[in-house]
Order: C-alpha cells, then structure tokens, then sequence
C-alpha cells in the first residue's frame, strides 16, 4: 500500500485510500514534463527520412521512450487503419505519428495523433495532454501536416480523418444575419452578371461600337474599389483629380472611374471591398441612361408649364428612360398614378399659396413599392436617379423645390406636399439661464467651526 503525504498534526504519513506513488503524490503539485531519450531522438531523425510509416511514443519512467513502429508497406491510406487501431490501448494514452506520401519543403508530411481514452486515469490524461507540445518539438512541427486528438478509436480511424480534414475545410457556421447577409451578396452577384452580359456591354451613347473601343493603358492612379458599371459622361467639366488622359465625352467605367475607353471587367467574385471606420473609398455618382426623346420634350413642356405631371420609367433591356404619360393631374388623383408593382420617376407641378403668395413649385416624386420589384430593379432606379436629377437641373434649368420618396401612393396628400415643401419652422427657446452668484466675495472660508455654533457649549 503507498502513502499519501498530507498535512496534519506532526506531519504524519497516513495511508491513501488507493495505490498511488511517491510521483504521483508530487503531480497534484509540480509534475516534471517528460524528456525523449536519445535511443527515442535517434529514430526521429531515421523516421523523418521516410523508411518509417509509423512510430508509437508512450511515457515510461517520466521519459518518452519508442513504444512500437511499422515499416513501409502500401500506399497511407490503405495501411491507416491496419496499422494504426491495432496499436491503440483502452486504457493507456499514447502519441501516434503518421506518415502521409505528400511532401513540403522539408520532407515527408507526418499525421500527429493524441490518444487519451476515457478509461484512462485522470494522471495520466494531465500528464499526455502536458508533454504533447514536446513531443511535436522533438520530431519537427514543420513535418505535422494535421494534429487529431481522439477519446475512441472511431475518431482517429480512416474515416474519422477524413472527416476530420472535410471539416476544417468546411465553411465557418453562420448566424442568421450572416446568412442574410450572404444571400444578399449572392443576389448582388446575380444583378452584376446580367450587368455584364453582352446586351449591356455595349456603348450607351451609341456612338461607336464595342470592337472600337481599344483597352487603354494603365491608369495612373490607384483607385481602391474595382468599377463594373458602364457610364456615359454628362457636360460637366472634368474634376481635376481625374487621370491624366485626354478628356472625352463618354466614358466606360470597369475598374477605373475616368478613363474614356473600355477598359477589362471584373467578374462579381473577384470584387473585394475593405470596409473599415478609417477607410476612404471612391464612390460612383450613378449610372446615366439617356432620355428618350419624347421624355426630353415632355420635360421641356413641363418648364414652360404647358403640362403638369411627368411619369418616366426605365427600359432595363434597352438601358433608356421612356416617358410613360403626361396626363393632366390634380393633387387628389396623384395617388392614383403611383403603381403598386413597379417603381417610377415623377415630376408634379405643384400648384398651392404660401403665406398669401401663389406659388408653383415643381415636385419630383421618386415611388418604389418596397420588396416587390426585383433587386436588380431597384439598383438601377435607386443608381439613376441622382444623373436624372442633375440631368434636368443643369441642362434643362428646371429648378426643383423638393425631392420625395415614397413606397405607396396613399402618402401623398395636399397637408403632405405643403408640408414637405414648406416645412415648419419651430420657434426658438431659450435655454435656462443660470442665475448669477452674489457680486464680491464671500469671504474666507473656515476649515473649523467657532465655538458655539451647532448648539455646543463654549
């Protein structure tokens, strides 16, 4: 029977309930990590050669000692389980190194196996789990292509690794707002590929034809978001960070946001944007689809006041803006006008008085119905709008006294327009004004109090 060193009266040494020895009783405290031999040393560096499929390392005595090896026979996988399960004990915890047929730099890639059953003692499983970093030290962890860690010996079979291996390639699980937020980039993916599709790759403005558009030469600045998008210039001037090729009147956008010619597209997958607090990114001001020509007239009629309501969609096929209709409108049937399935642009000439005077303003009115028009539909209304805008503005000098979005028609009342347009201004109130403290001084403070003071006798 051993003996088990307690603390107590006089130090005595009282017998253990079980068998345990003087080593075990100094692991509850410090146990010293075990150290390979040299004959162990010597085979690790035979094995690393590759004349060795298998070694088997066990701890005896505090020592890492060689506890049984296997010589080449076939190929890994049809020697794994005959020679690994075989060598595994229900109660005894051990290292097992594998040697694999695929090499690196340094030579033969090595399957770094821990065994600790879970019959095995509780000393035993602490002791294993604390010499397992050395033991891969000794042997190289350049060599240990992947480290298994198994209780039972379906977990470090054949088949164990190689779920063990589809695993660690397996995507990492996802909440349910990562999952969302994946699908929306799948769905953005979609969007950029019909983006990309040959019936949009050709030249807005018609001008030339795509085999006459030559690939320019590299841009001379660094631009950090690729560009997929095609463009058309508008007038304005040239803003002067722009590259340093000569100026045009259209422009082909894919990768560079201001080189005249078409330059090579990125695929959706190869887009990669680093969002972060302190990034700086350039942004895109909108795609331009030209006005069809009815559209420009109507516009033209609406600044000279001859027509008051516009409706304009877009042609996602033939990439244009075409009028819808330009029916007379008053503001009780401007609900009327908004559909419920598809998104459009309207401009409403908005006929009211304002503080005695009559005034006629020009609305634009941007409805898209929520979730019920494709992605792809609300990216490019969403994108367009901001170059009609400045379309209509600058060249058309229709001035527009305020812009509105909407998802339903039934928004849009004579108390809503009014206020929108002239919004209520709300009447200053002057914060509380602290009052002002006794003019002179108070005199000089008094750390003790005088006798007296507080009902005390003097």
């Amino acid at each position: 029977m051993g003996f088990l060193l307690r603390e107590g009266k006089g130090n005595e040494n009282l017998p253990a309930a079980g068998v345990c020895s003087v080593s075990c009783c100094r692991a509850g405290f410090e146990e010293p990590i075990p150290i390979s031999t040299t004959e162990l040393r010597d085979f690790f560096a035979k094995a690393r050669n590759g004349s060795v499929r298998l070694i088997k390392v066990i701890i005896e005595e505090e020592q890492l000692v060689l506890g049984a090896h296997k010589e080449l026979a076939r190929r890994w996988d049809v020697d794994y389980d005959a020679f690994v399960l075989p060598l595994l004990d229900e109660q005894q915890p051990c290292y097992v190194l594998y040697r694999l047929d695929s090499q690196n730099a340094q030579g033969y890639e090595w399957l770094f196996i821990s065994w600790s059953p879970d019959n095995s003692p509780v000393r035993l499983k602490m002791l294993y789990a604390a010499t397992r970093a050395t033991v891969k030290k000794e042997f190289g962890g350049g060599h240990i292509k992947d480290e298994m860690f198994g209780t039972v010996k379906e977990d470090v079979s054949l088949s164990g690794y190689q779920k063990h291996v589809s695993s660690c390639s397996a995507p990492a699980p996802l909440t349910a707002a990562e999952q969302e937020l994946q699908q929306i980039r799948i769905n953005e993916g979609e969007v950029a590929q019909d983006l990309l599709s040959p019936a949009s790759s050709r030249d807005v403005v018609g001008l030339h034809p795509p085999s006459m558009l030559v690939p320019p030469p590299p841009c001379s600045q660094t631009h950090p978001i690729p560009v997929w998008v095609l463009l058309t210039v508008s007038p304005l001037p040239h803003p002067q960070d722009a590259c340093s090729q000569d100026s045009s009147t259209e422009m082909m956008v894919g990768g560079c946001c201001c080189c005249p010619s078409l330059v090579e597209y990125p695929s959706p997958e190869e887009v990669k944007t680093e969002i972060s607090v302190e990034s700086k990114h350039q942004t895109l001001q909108g795609l331009a689809f030209p006005l069809q020509l009815d559209a420009q007239q109507a516009i033209q009629a609406l600044k000279q006041k001859k027509i008051n309501y516009i409706q304009l969609k877009l042609d996602l096929e033939r990439e244009t803006i075409d009028l819808v209709h330009t029916s007379p409108t008053d503001i009780s049937d401007l609900p009327k006008r908004i559909p419920q399935d598809s998104a459009r642009y309207h401009f409403f000439l908005y006929k009211h008085s304002h503080e005695g005077d009559y005034l006629e303003s020009v609305v634009f009115i941007y409805s898209m119905p929520g979730y019920k028009c494709s992605i792809k539909e609300r990216m490019l209304y969403s994108s367009c709008k901001s170059r009609l805008l400045d379309t209509v503005e600058q060249e058309f000098c229709l001035e527009i006294a305020k812009k509105i979005e909407i998802d339903d028609g039934a928004e849009l009342t004579a108390e809503f327009l009014y206020d929108e347009v002239h919004p209520k201004q709300h009447a200053f109130k002057q914060a509380f004004a602290k009052p002002k403290g006794p003019v002179g001084k108070r005199g000089q403070k008094r750390l003790i109090k005088g006798p007296g003071e507080n009902g005390e006798d003097s």
